[in-house]
C-alpha cells in the first residue's frame, strides 16, 4: 500500500477543527487509512489501500473525515464553459482527458500535496506511468485549447521542470532524472507525445515531465489537469480524483468540464461529476452484517461516507456515489461503507443473526495437514517462504512455455506484477531462488499456500487448491533429491508413493515424475530446464515438487 505523508495542521484547516493524536489514530482507520506514525512536529504518515486512490493526499482524507464527523461543507460546482481540447491521435497511448479547477488558494504545503497525489496516482493506479500518467499546469501561463500530438524529438524543445536550459525531447530523456526513470516508455517511438497550447507552447513531454514555464506554484489560481493513457476510463478516473482533490483548495470549488475531441470526432468528457447509481436492499445489508438496521440509520451511515440518497422506496434505497469513489462497483461495496460507518467493533457486539455454533471450535483438517507437513519440512532443514497469491501470466505461464494455458485475471489490476491469481507455486519458489542467488548457492525452501485453477466443471469456473511446493538448489542437485524428500513426507504420513515418468512444460522431460498414491496422482517432482535457469542467471540445478493437499487429505481419510 502506498505511504502518504501529510501535515496535521493542514488536515485540521481543511476539516475546520482541531484533532488530537488519539482522534487521528481512531478516525483514519475507519476510512481505510492505516496510521504508521505521528511525529513530534505533526507529520502524519499513513498507508492507504490500493482501492482508495482518492485518499492519497490530505484533501481526500479531510473530505472523508468531514462527512464522517458530520461537518458540512460546500459541494463541488461543476460547470460547462464550452472548453475543448484536441486529441490528434497517438496510436500507442491513445487517450487523454482534461479538467480545469478555478479560484485556488495555495501555499507551499498545498502545492506539495498536489505533487504527492499526482506522483502516487501515476505510480500505483497508472502502473508507474505505463498505463496512465498525470500532469497539472498553471492555466494562466498558456492559451487554451490544448492539443495532444506527436512531435519530432530532435526538433521540439522546451525547458523541463526544475531545469534552467531548454532541451529537445530526446535530450530530456537522456539528461533529466524523470527522463532516465520513465524514458523507456517512449524511447523507441519515432515521434514523442506532447501536450501543447494554441500558440505552440509545449506543456509537457508525455508521460515524462512537465514544462518549467507552466509550473504550479503557491501563486497559481487556476489549473489544467491532464491524464494520458491506454484506457479511456482510467484517464477519466485519474482526472476526476485530481480535480476533486485540488478543488478542496478552491474558494468556489469550481470544476470546469473539458471536452476532448478524439481523432474520430467523438468526445471524451472529464471529469466525472458523479459516480454510479446503485440500488441497495435493506435485507442484503442485514444479511451481510448480521444486525438489524432501520432505514433512518442506513441513510445516516450513507451520509457519513459521502453518498447521496436519491430515492427511498419500500425496502430499497437508490444511491448516487461520489465521482472520486472509483472503488465502488456494486451494492456490496456500499455495505462495506455502512459497516465502516457503524464500526466493525460495534457490529461485532451487536450482531445477533449470525448462525449459532453447532460444535466447539477446532482446526480445519486442511490446516492440520498443512501444519503437519510444515513441521516435517522444517525438521529436515527447509526454510518456509511466503509469496503473494497474486501473480501474472508471464511468471506463471510464459516463462515456462505454457502458451496454451491461462490463469484467472482481474479486471482492474493496480500493478503489472499482480494481474491474476497464481495457478501453481513453482514460479514463486523460483523467484526466491533468483532473488537470493548471489547470497546463497545452496537453498532448500518450501511454501504452503492456495492456488486457483480454471475448472469449467465448477459453478464459478474455478477451484481453489491447497498445495505444498518444495524447491532445492545446489551444485549437484538432481531429481533424486526431490524424490527423497517427497518419499520422506509421505512415509511419515504412513503412505507409500509411486513415481511415474510424465511431461510438464518447462521441466526436463527425462527428469520429471508424477507422484501417485494407490493410482491417484497428487503432484509432481521435476528438474527445471537448464536453459530457463540460465536465462534467469541461476548457476545451479533446481529441483521442484508440488503436492495437492486436498487430494492428500481425501486419501488419508479413506
Amino acid at each position: 500500500m502506498p505511504v502518504i505523508r501529510i501535515a496535521k495542521w493542514d488536515l485540521e484547516r481543511l476539516i475546520g477543527r482541531i484533532l488530537s493524536n488519539e482522534e487521528i489514530m481512531d478516525y483514519l482507520p475507519r476510512i481505510k487509512c492505516e496510521v504508521e506514525t505521528i511525529s513530534e512536529d505533526g507529520e502524519v504518515e499513513y498507508e492507504a489501500t490500493h482501492d482508495r486512490p482518492d485518499l492519497y493526499s490530505v484533501e481526500g482524507v479531510a473530505r472523508n473525515l468531514r462527512y464522517f464527523l458530520g461537518i458540512k461543507s460546500r459541494n463541488y460546482k461543476f460547470v460547462d464553459e464550452g472548453v475543448k481540447a484536441y486529441n490528434m491521435g497517438i496510436p500507442r497511448r491513445p487517450y487523454v482527458a482534461f479538467a480545469i479547477v478555478k479560484d485556488l488558494e495555495l501555499d507551499h504545503e498545498s502545492v506539495r500535496q498536489i505533487m504527492q497525489l499526482q506522483e502516487k496516482l501515476a505510480t500505483t493506479y497508472g502502473r508507474s506511468r505505463r498505463k496512465a500518467s498525470i500532469g497539472v499546469y498553471d492555466l494562466d501561463k498558456f492559451k487554451m485549447p490544448v492539443y495532444y500530438e506527436l512531435r519530432d524529438p530532435d526538433n521540439t524543445s522546451f525547458i523541463p521542470l526544475n531545469e534552467k536550459e531548454e532541451m529537445n525531447l530526446r535530450e530530456i530523456l537522456e539528461k533529466t532524472e524523470k527522463g532516465q526513470i520513465y524514458g523507456h516508455i517512449i524511447k523507441d517511438w519515432n515521434k514523442y507525445p506532447v501536450i501543447r497550447d494554441s500558440e505552440g507552447k509545449i506543456l509537457s513531454l508525455v508521460p515524462i515531465i512537465n514544462s518549467e514555464d507552466t509550473r504550479v506554484t503557491m501563486y497559481t489560481k487556476n489549473v489544467l489537469i491532464d491524464s494520458t493513457g491506454l484506457d479511456p476510463r482510467t484517464v477519466v478516473d485519474l482526472v476526476t480524483i485530481m480535480a476533486t482533490s485540488i478543488a478542496e483548495r478552491s474558494t468556489s470549488k469550481t470544476i470546469v468540464f473539458v471536452d476532448t475531441i478524439m481523432p474520430d470526432n467523438t468526445t471524451l468528457r472529464a471529469p466525472r461529476d458523479k459516480g454510479p447509481t446503485i440500488e441497495l436492499h435493506l435485507d442484503d445489508v442485514e444479511k451481510i452484517l448480521g444486525i438489524k438496521i432501520d432505514t433512518k440509520n442506513i441513510l445516516k451511515y450513507l451520509n457519513k461516507m459521502g453518498h447521496e440518497t436519491v430515492e427511498v422506496r419500500n425496502n430499497t434505497i437508490k444511491i448516487v456515489t461520489p465521482p472520486y469513489r472509483i472503488d465502488i462497483k456494486s451494492w456490496i461495496d456500499i455495505v462495506e461503507d455502512i459497516a465502516m460507518a457503524i464500526g466493525y467493533d460495534i457490529i461485532g457486539i451487536k450482531a445477533n443473526k449470525l448462525p449459532p455454533a453447532t460444535h466447539p471450535g477446532r482446526i480445519h483438517p486442511l490446516e492440520y495437514i498443512s501444519r503437519l507437513i510444515r513441521k516435517i519440512l522444517v525438521g529436515y532443514g527447509y526454510t518456509e517462504i511466503t509469496s503473494y497469491m497474486m501473480s501474472n501470466p508471464r511468471a506463471q505461464l510464459e516463462m515456462f512455455g505454457l502458451t496454451d494455458e491461462k490463469i484467472i485475471t482481474v479486471l482492474n489490476p493496480k500493478m503489472d506484477k499482480y494481474t491474476g491469481l497464481r495457478r501453481w507455486l513453482t514460479p514463486g519458489l523460483l523467484e526466491v531462488i533468483v532473488e537470493n542467488k548471489e547470497k546463497q548457492s545452496s537453498m532448500k525452501i518450501f511454501e504452503i499456500g492456495d492456488v486457483a485453477i480454471l475448472d469449467p466443471n465448477t459453478e464459478t469456473g474455478a477451484r481453489i487448491e491447497r498445495r505444498v511446493g518444495i524447491a532445492i538448489t545446489h551444485g549437484k542437485a538432481t531429481l533424486t533429491d526431490g524424490l527423497a524428500i517427497v518419499s520422506t513426507i509421505l512415509n511419515r504420513l504412513k503412505l507409500n508413493p509411486t513415481f511415474e515418468k510424465t511431461y510438464i512444460q518447462g521441466m526436463l522431460p527425462e527428469r520429471t515424475a508424477s507422484i501417485k498414491i494407490g493410482g491417484e496422482e497428487i503432484g509432481f517432482v521435476a528438474e527445471i530446464r537448464p536453459d530457463l535457469l540460465y536465462s534467469l542467471g541461476v548457476p545451479f540445478p533446481v529441483v521442484v515438487s508440488e503436492i495437492v493437499l486436498n487430494k492428500l487429505l481425501i486419501i488419508l481419510r479413506q
